[in-house]
């Protein structure tokens, strides 16, 4: 999940800086009567998602066995909770990065801490001089490119897929994107959403790039593949319960190829699992459904696959759904989506106590597809790489090789898991005719 850094923080409520880690000396918040969720279950589901990672090359992306062991894993919990457990397949396109090299006035960068391919990166090879073209939204911004030039735009306002097309028609050999973003611990991995572009398309930390980058030689070399393949979301539902009505959580199961994806999203995936064994196979209403959606991180895939397999009256059924990307960050500033439905937010925010601050998730993560689709959302969000309490990123390793276990902060998952098992308690409740 990425939400937008210029515009995103309506109201940040910030509550007490939480520690790092498993929450250091702070006292375990006492355990509400139902449901009751412990930091140490949500932890077994950390690790056993970090042990996945770490046996498949570091990650648990789509379309690799990391990803394949993780849908094992969730299902198994699930049908353990008593739950029904579907596996829906998902075309997709898989892409394979070969090699890469980047280098900027004669040094060569290294790939993850100083440089990322975006994936579905055109593939080639190109040497010019870097030529600033400003956002790169425009084709505008391209109009003084030169034979042999190599555009450099800033990451923000439009998606890197708008900007990859705009070089492109310009006749540009390749693109890089600047992030200002990027920390000493790497560039974050990010994506073009669909194959096409055919130019190579590379994002580099200012700090690496140094100066302004602007007139400087460089060279940009990917040799990458992009290929069809299937992937699966796991969908799971009580058996029991007012079947005219269904109310669904659901967060993303994959991770970037560039990490473990513990934060984003093991959390999310560790609240749906702890939420399904506290609201258990009977609910007080209307039926749960929870969803590990597929692919994310490459464009919402999953999710977006699902919401075109429903009819009109499937989605009629739905009477919310509940997003949960990234929900025990290290540094977190626990906040609801701004944009989301207000009854449903109200609901979220009673489950979970304190003031919760708001954001705007715009089309950020697999909500966004629900509510194209006329679903009520709301959901849960502690923060990626906007600034958290004493100035520091909510999740410096956001999209990054240490995005593991260790970067969870078990205290803020742990409130986080049970107002979303609450929360779906109540609304089960709520919508049984």
């Amino acid at each position: 999940m990425r939400l937008p850094l210029l515009s995103s923080l309506l109201a940040v409520a910030l509550l007490a800086a939480c520690n790092s880690g498993d929450g250091g000396d702070e006292p375990e918040p006492k355990p509400r009567p139902s449901p009751a969720i412990t930091r140490a279950e949500l932890n077994d589901h950390l690790e056993a998602l970090q042990r996945i990672a770490d046996e498949s090359d570091g990650n648990r992306s789509a379309g690799t066995p990391g990803y394949d062991a993780s849908v094992e894993y969730v299902a198994a919990r699930l049908r353990d909770a008593g739950w029904k457990v579907t596996r829906q397949g998902v075309p997709f396109t898989y892409f394979r990065l070969d090699s890469a090299s980047l280098t900027v006035d004669g040094r060569e960068l290294t790939r993850g801490k100083q440089f990322q391919v975006l994936s579905y990166s055109g593939s080639g090879r190109a040497s010019g001089t870097l030529r600033a073209a400003g956002a790169g939204c425009s084709q505008g911004d391209f109009a003084a490119l030169r034979p042999g030039d190599i555009p450099l735009v800033d990451r923000g306002i439009c998606f890197f897929r708008v900007k990859a097309q705009n070089a492109q028609r310009a006749g540009a050999r390749a693109l890089v994107v600047y992030e200002s973003v990027a920390t000493r611990r790497g560039v974050p991995s990010g994506t073009l959403a669909i194959p096409g572009i055919r130019i190579p398309v590379v994002v580099v930390s200012t700090r690496a790039l140094g100066d302004s980058g602007d007139g400087d030689p460089a060279e940009v070399t990917v040799d990458a593949e992009s290929r069809r393949g299937r992937t699966e979301n796991v969908i799971a539902e009580t058996p029991g319960g007012d079947s005219r009505r269904i109310v669904m959580a659901g967060g993303h199961l994959d991770s970037v190829a560039g990490g473990p994806g513990i934060n984003d999203n093991g959390s999310g995936v560790s609240t749906l699992i702890e939420a399904a064994e506290a609201v258990g196979p009977k609910p007080p209403g209307a039926r749960v459904r929870l969803a590990f959606w597929a692919a994310e991180e490459l464009g919402l895939l999953g999710s977006r696959h699902y919401v075109n397999s429903l009819d009109g009256a499937e989605k009629r059924r739905i009477a919310a759904y509940v997003n949960l990307d990234m929900v025990g960050s290290p540094n977190a500033v626990p906040e609801l989506y701004a944009d989301g439905d207000r009854a449903l937010g109200r609901v979220l925010q009673r489950a979970y106590g304190p003031k919760l601050g708001e954001v705007a998730a715009g089309q950020s993560s697999d909500h966004a597809l629900f509510k194209a689709a006329g679903i009520p959302i709301n959901g849960l969000y502690t923060g990626s790489s906007e600034k958290g309490p004493g100035g520091r990123p909510r999740d410096a390793c956001y999209h990054l090789a240490c995005d593991t276990a260790g970067n969870v902060d078990r205290a803020v998952l742990l409130r986080m898991a049970r107002a979303t098992a609450e929360a779906l308690e109540k609304l089960s409740a709520r919508y049984a005719k």
